[in-house]
């Protein structure tokens, strides 16, 4: 805050002609910083899970349903500021709606907060909606309705319910899913690799209801109301209790708050015959949507859609002014690349995703998107006619199909995507800075020399944002232990770039591949892995691993020699071999090598192990780096802890991932004195079943003088090495 108003204050004694409104823009910064800390609420610090508790109020959002699975936000009657809402799931299929007023019975439970970077932050997330508790529910007699909605809440319920039947009943059931996620926001039925290649392409905006929608029904409705010959006072009545009844019926998401309002704005001034200022119809509505919620400005909608609508409204007219073009094909090239480029460090920020693609696809894909929202509201005016509905239905479904071919094109085309590192705040601190900078340049026709200048910044920002994950942090060995709750999952970048993965986790209950480790892996701008290895196949180790590697490239693939043939490897040869990667076989003896100077020893099992239990076949790998070394043995237990005692004469290392995530089997006395570890990981999940780590594992290390870090208290632990010193950081602090 301090820093922005500095660069505020400079701006103004640099560039008089400006002070008027620098010091307005301080002025109201000032003043919003005191309304945000009269109506903040502080992030809480000793939040605790509530037992058993009778919970009343109001459903204030449209339950979404996913499988059997229904969510929705409740208000409640009660006036602690930590308890007035409440996030709740249910395990089966409610049959609730926006309005109605229910009473619940279950436990209260705080979020989970992320345990590595790059992972979803839901307790943040649900904090900016001002809401520090879950329940979750199992029976359907936990939940009562007491009053159902009535009046216009239940005449708009049942719309959206008739909407969404008679979707589903003449669309097939992937177009229905892309269709209401398009024209209602309900993006829960979507396949996730769909959504995926959307994000690819730079189009998922389409699915969240956004400022192209209004757009686009804004012209719709005026044209329609035009059309029918009332006075301009009647037309924009019309236009806004239709757009009022969009919102209403979407849920007022806050790039339809902002849209709508710019577009009451707009459409006031034209039919007035007034001229309209965008930019300032923009603030106007930044000022009356944080107002209202001063924690939507935290929110990424809020980000990207005042953001991109900034790109259109400030930068478009100043670069169509500077070029003076008047061939109308050059506006449809520059109106979505200036959206585009308004947003690109936050897409980087929050996706880890720089989409090249996005221009023409937006320029291809935006206005068939148009032409699906025009018909689709045309088919919601006359939904309680099928038949009629279905004249405009079934040509929306042809566009869905064009739209689900192009975007499938699109994100097949090399380059077409990257994904790159989290930017850090300087990094796009610098790239707008170089849009602002042209912006002026352009606006006030500044010298040549100053648009080359802001065209610099912007290059060097984003050669910077695409440089890959292995140019960071050069000569230095680092290995990180993820929080993958009850399992493991280890990445190990070398010093000249290259990313291994020791198992990826895995449970029967969440994809911990696809939520955990994928999303930090995008978070470094991981594009590929050199090798992935697999301790042995139990589901917490292996599971996860093969969710990883459908979506992410590698070279090569490692397993355990004695368990080759497992049933449990199939489905990741398959993978493997669609991919060309070879599947290694590692047993005690052998050395995995990587690159000059580092190379992984293969400790154990040896090749003629025979053993039932998995565990007794896990892979232990040994890293040496300079004075560095560290010790990875998987799930092994006593026997095998003993075998690796007896057979190597040196196994001093510097760090040690604790065998079998603490259990009392792994613990072996002549194992660790042997080791003589520094620091000692134990990679266990939270309350978890199995009581890991054991409290004689924890007093034994703890009595050794050997420093435990644990990633269920700690959540992701990063270790770098230079060879000759070495950096602990914890994600949890």
């Amino acid at each position: 805050m301090l820093l922005l108003l500095g660069v505020m204050l400079l701006v103004y004694l640099l560039v008089p002609r400006w002070g008027r409104e620098i010091l307005i823009s301080i002025i109201v910064l000032l003043m919003g910083v005191g309304y945000f800390q009269y109506r903040g609420i502080d992030k809480p610090a000793g939040l605790a899970d509530i037992e058993e508790q009778i919970v009343s109020g109001v459903i204030i959002n449209y339950p979404s349903y996913k499988q059997d699975r229904t969510g929705f936000l409740l208000k409640t009657d009660k006036n602690n500021p930590y308890l007035k809402y409440i996030q709740v799931y249910c395990d089966f299929g409610a049959e609730l709606n926006k309005g109605d007023q229910v009473t619940l019975q279950g436990k209260l439970e705080v979020p989970d907060k992320p345990g590595n970077p790059g992972e979803f932050d839901y307790y943040t997330y649900l904090f900016n909606k001002r809401v520090f508790y879950i329940m979750s529910l199992s029976e359907a007699e936990d939940i009562k309705n007491i009053v159902s909605s009535h009046g216009m809440r239940k005449m708009l319920n049942s719309y959206r319910t008739k909407m969404e039947e008679v979707v589903l009943d003449l669309l097939p059931e992937s177009e229905a899913d892309l269709f209401l996620g398009m024209l209602l926001g309900e993006k829960e039925n979507l396949e996730e690799n769909q959504y995926e290649m959307f994000q690819k392409t730079g189009i998922v905006h389409i699915f969240a209801v956004s400022g192209l929608h209004i757009g686009f029904l804004v012209l719709f409705f005026s044209y329609a109301a035009s059309l029918s010959g009332v006075s301009k006072r009647t037309r924009f009545v019309g236009v806004m209790g239709c757009l009022l009844f969009y919102g209403s019926l979407i849920g007022w998401p806050i790039s339809v708050q902002r849209a709508v309002i710019m577009a009451s704005l707009a459409l006031l001034a034209h039919y007035q015959g007034r001229q309209g200022g965008l930019s300032n119809s923009l603030g106007l509505a930044g000022m009356i949507i944080v107002l209202l919620d001063p924690y939507s400005l935290f929110t990424t909608s809020f980000q990207l859609s005042f953001m991109a609508t900034w790109g259109l409204v400030c930068l478009y007219p100043a670069i169509k002014n500077y070029f003076e073009y008047k061939n109308q094909v050059w506006d449809i090239i520059l109106i979505p690349l200036c959206a585009q480029l308004a947003i690109v460090p936050l897409l980087a920020y929050y996706f880890n995703l720089f989409s090249p693609a996005s221009l023409i696809s937006n320029i291809l894909i935006s206005y068939l998107a148009g032409g699906i929202v025009i018909t689709g509201f045309a088919a919601l005016l006359t939904i309680h006619f099928p038949l009629l509905a279905s004249l405009f239905l079934y040509p929306a479904g042809f566009m869905i199909e064009l739209l689900q071919g192009l975007a499938a094109c699109m994100s097949q085309i090399p380059g077409s995507y990257l994904w790159v590192k989290t930017p850090r705040p300087g990094l796009m601190g610098l790239y707008y800075l170089g849009l602002l900078m042209l912006l002026a340049a352009l606006y006030y026709s500044w010298p040549r020399r100053y648009i080359c200048s802001s065209m610099s910044l912007l290059l060097i920002s984003l050669l910077i944002i695409c440089l890959p994950a292995g140019f960071y942090k050069h000569g230095i060995l680092e290995v990180v232990f993820l929080d993958v709750g009850q399992g493991d999952s280890i990445l190990i970048k070398t010093p000249q770039g290259k990313f291994i993965l020791l198992d990826g986790g895995g449970s029967h209950y969440y994809p911990v591949g696809q939520k955990k480790v994928v999303p930090y892996l995008h978070h470094r701008g991981v594009r590929e892995l050199f090798m992935i290895i697999n301790s042995h196949p139990d589901s917490d180790h292996l599971q996860g691993l093969i969710e990883i590697a459908a979506p992410i490239p590698f070279e090569y693939a490692a397993v355990p020699e004695t368990l080759i043939n497992s049933e449990e490897y199939e489905e990741l040869k398959t993978i493997a071999w669609s991919r060309g990667a070879p599947v290694l076989t590692a047993a005690a003896g052998q050395r995995i090598n990587i690159e000059e100077g580092l190379g992984l020893q293969v400790l154990y099992p040896p090749a003629d192990l025979y053993s039932d239990d998995n565990n007794d076949h896990s892979l232990v790998l040994r890293c040496e780096f300079g004075d560095f070394s560290l010790l990875l043995p998987g799930d092994l237990e006593q026997e095998g802890l003993q075998y690796l005692t007896e057979h190597n004469q040196s196994l001093d290392t510097v760090v040690v991932k604790v065998p079998h995530h603490g259990s009392r089997d792994s613990l072996s006395e002549e194992f660790y004195d042997g080791l003589n570890p520094c620091v000692a990981v134990i990679s266990v999940g939270e309350n978890n079943i199995y009581g890991h780590p054991s409290q004689e594992v924890l007093e034994y290390l703890d009595n050794t003088g050997i420093r435990v870090l644990r990633t269920d208290q700690n959540g992701a632990i990063s270790i770098e090495s230079n060879g000759k010193s070495m950096e602990i950081e914890c994600f949890k602090k």
